[in-house]
């Protein structure tokens, strides 16, 4: 058993333990591993990164909860793995842990997350390709709002807490095609964390027919106008009988094939 293993088990036991801040417990536990990586609360190996930002502590400290990572590691058919607004790719990370899933295809347009993605597809052996751009309706280069200690909250749309912007490249359903044209009789498992522009994702799927070969799609859908935004979500989705299964609080949708 090597040294940061036993450092990961210690971390989950008092995790375990304690009925709140257990997210806070586990990263103050798992900061004495040693070498430039770290077991995250969900069995993967991640890079070190800087403890400011929230989403490598939610990464990290397992604060995005249990639903989703116990969902992708039973799954048991095989599977091709998309994960849109991957940021470090915790998500992307779980999926290779099962043997089921036969590859990844994660996308980020945040350039400073590519070194961080790839090193941590690297420390897990992924097999799978990272693409550092957005997928949107256009092909276009655009501005992307910020927030310096929150790199997973990047969005098109300007929030009260992303004021700060980049420009980033993004394209549309062309270049998905272009990648992916090759697996139409694969099944996918999709995830969606991209921030706002859900909708035009899945109608960008919707135009290169991998709906009707998807599975499931969990994704998050946040307010302002999440009611409105989850039923046109669901509508278009309808039509390829995929539904609704799970609300996972405080807003994280499975939608599944009937």
């Amino acid at each position: 058993m090597n040294f940061n293993y036993l450092i990961l088990l210690i971390a989950k036991f008092f995790y375990k333990l304690f009925p709140i801040g257990k997210t806070r417990i586990f990263n103050l536990i798992i900061k004495l591993s040693i070498k430039n990586w770290k077991y995250s609360y969900y069995n993967v190996k991640i890079i070190n990164q800087n403890f400011n930002d929230l989403t490598y502590r939610l990464s990290l400290g397992g604060g995005y909860g249990d639903y989703y990572s116990n969902y992708l590691k039973k799954l048991s058919n095989k599977f091709i793995f998309l994960d849109f607004g991957s940021n470090l790719g915790i998500y992307s990370l779980i999926s290779n842990r099962n043997k089921s899933c036969k590859y990844i295809y994660a996308f980020d347009p945040l350039p400073m997350i590519k070194k961080i993605i790839l090193e941590n597809f690297k420390l897990n052996n992924v097999r799978g390709k990272f693409f550092n751009i957005g997928i949107y309706k256009k092909d276009i280069r655009k501005k992307l709002y910020i927030s310096k200690n929150h790199s997973g909250s990047s969005s098109l749309i300007r929030g009260s807490k992303s004021q700060d912007y980049i420009k980033v490249q993004f394209k549309n359903s062309i270049f998905l095609k272009k990648e992916i044209s090759n697996l139409k009789k694969k099944k996918f498992i999709i995830k969606i964390d991209v921030e706002g522009v859900e909708y035009d994702i899945i109608k960008e799927l919707k135009k290169i027919n991998i709906l009707d070969n998807t599975f499931s799609i969990f994704l998050e859908i946040r307010a302002p106008n999440a009611n409105f935004k989850k039923q046109k979500i669901s509508t278009l989705l309808k039509k390829y009988n995929i539904v609704l299964k799970k609300f996972v609080k405080p807003h994280d949708y499975l939608y599944e094939k009937l």
